[in-house]
């Protein structure tokens, strides 16, 4: 999606095959291995890339924001930060209520999320978004079918913190108590950060997001 002399193209490509959500529950173990060693290997590729803008923290043009649950863009992992705690003052102010949770994170955010460069980012990592597609020429180490890939639904992507791709993958965890193998499945190929996560975790709540 672009703009060009005030119209708003959007050039999409279709891909071939069926969301893994309408096959997942119906996979052996080692079809389920195969499709999660292919998504680590694209998203390892995907945390190597560089940013083109040094310390930017937004979207994939370098000027918008990509997922609009906060303000931005960003320059310097601090100013990221400060938007967010800034985002809970904000709503602290709008509804009259104490400032003593804001004052909390503007304390203390930023001793948790700390020391993260900016890094390529999907934002919106389910299985409905992740296409795959039968690859008749290739068997897995069991010797039976292998799947090729495809992620989808790139709206939310930008460079952001590292964990920010498991905090969005996350967050539909707790409609069904982590209790489907995908919760872990899920932390096979993408990079964990539990102390980031929880403190996401907590923001997010207050925010209502």
């Amino acid at each position: 999606m672009y703009d060009d002399s005030n119209e708003l193209f959007l050039v999409m490509h279709r891909a071939p095959g069926v969301q893994l959500d309408s096959i997942w529950p119906s996979l052996t173990e080692s079809k389920k291995d195969d499709i999660i060693a292919k998504l680590r290997w694209s998203f390892d590729a995907m945390r190597q890339a560089e940013c083109p803008w040094p310390d930017f923290f937004g979207g994939l043009d370098g000027v918008k924001k990509g997922d609009q649950k906060h303000l931005g863009p960003f320059y310097g992992e601090a100013a990221f930060v400060a938007g967010l705690a800034g985002n809970f003052r904000a709503l602290t102010e709008r509804n009259g209520r104490p400032d003593s949770k804001a004052r909390f994170y503007e304390t203390y955010l930023a001793r948790v999320l700390q020391g993260h460069r900016p890094t390529l980012t999907h934002g919106n990592v389910q299985q409905k978004n992740i296409i795959v597609a039968e690859n008749a020429s290739h068997r897995n180490d069991q010797g039976e079918r292998s799947f090729d890939i495809v992620l989808v639904d790139w709206e939310n992507a930008g460079w952001y913190p590292e964990y920010w791709e498991f905090f969005c993958a996350s967050s539909p965890f707790i409609f069904f108590y982590w209790e489907e193998d995908w919760c872990w499945r899920a932390q096979q190929f993408l990079q964990v950060w539990p102390a980031e996560m929880a403190m996401m975790r907590m923001i997010d709540k207050d925010l209502g997001w």
